[in-house]
């Protein structure tokens, strides 16, 4: 299984984050913040190549990104920056980078709209984003994520459907199905099927508390080890990302790492 883990959920300092991923045993790095500013924002040309040989210093590549395209809402002025300038910048410094996969949102929704009733302009900027990244060779992953449209796996499989691109999938969380939902993983992750192009690794703890929190993979409601092995046993190829989520940074990654690497051991996976 290829594992890695969001850079700056360790340190926003790209050469920090890389001598502790590998230390920790995760091959690869996902760039979604580079010091204070979502990349590819701010980023010379210099900064983003700087990425890479930080990557490249301690054995490890940038196979994704996480620029935050289109987590916005469709009122906001800066849409047109997302349709326009940011989007051939997130693609550009994919290519550089030599990441295969770019992690999208389709966009926020006010909270009293349903996340699968979308207008058309969503279904409109996405498909136009797949066939941008097409060529570039670029797989983009759409998240799950209960402020946007998509929120759940099955929502995320009709929205899939309409898009109708080849490079163009799920970022599939089973936390934030979860958190959304109040579901098991199953439901939504049998709606998307082989649809599922990235994942992204966190657990949701503390819901009949009252005070929802993100914990390490195995401590909370999501069944992690049935979701390994579903993944293993469908033969899933993509990556499996930790998103830690929680503080504080370097235990708190360090704690996932070994959790999700100890899962992937006991199913008898090899770690790439």
């Amino acid at each position: 299984m290829r594992v890695s883990i969001i850079s700056d959920e360790i340190s926003c300092d790209p050469v920090t984050a890389a001598e502790l991923a590998a230390e920790w045993g995760i091959p690869h790095l996902e760039l979604r913040s580079f010091y204070a500013a979502r990349a590819p924002r701010g980023m010379t040309a210099a900064d983003i190549r700087l990425v890479s040989q930080a990557a490249a210093a301690f054995g490890l590549d940038v196979p994704s990104i996480s620029p935050g395209l289109f987590k916005i809402g469709l009122e906001d002025p800066k849409i047109a920056e997302h349709r326009g300038e940011l989007r051939v910048q997130c693609l550009e410094m994919a290519e550089t980078l030599g990441a295969e996969v770019m992690v999208v949102f389709p966009h926020m929704r006010h909270e009293e709209d349903p996340d699968d009733a979308w207008p058309d302009v969503v279904v409109e900027d996405l498909r136009e984003t797949a066939e941008m990244a097409a060529k570039y060779g670029i797989t983009v992953a759409l998240e799950t994520e209960k402020p946007c449209y998509g929120a759940s796996g099955q929502s995320m499989a009709k929205l899939l459907d309409e898009i109708d691109r080849p490079n163009c999938g799920a970022n599939w969380d089973p936390a934030n199905h979860y958190a959304y939902t109040g579901e098991d993983f199953r439901g939504g992750y049998e709606a998307l099927g082989e649809r599922i192009v990235h994942v992204h690794v966190k657990d949701h703890a503390g819901e009949g508390e009252g005070r929802p929190r993100v914990v390490a993979p195995g401590e909370g409601e999501v069944d992690w080890p049935g979701q390994v092995r579903a993944l293993i046993e469908d033969g899933y190829e993509g990556l499996m990302v930790i998103e830690t989520h929680f503080t504080p940074k370097v235990a708190a990654s360090r704690a996932c790492s070994r959790a999700l690497l100890g899962m992937l051991r006991d199913a008898g996976e090899a770690i790439e």
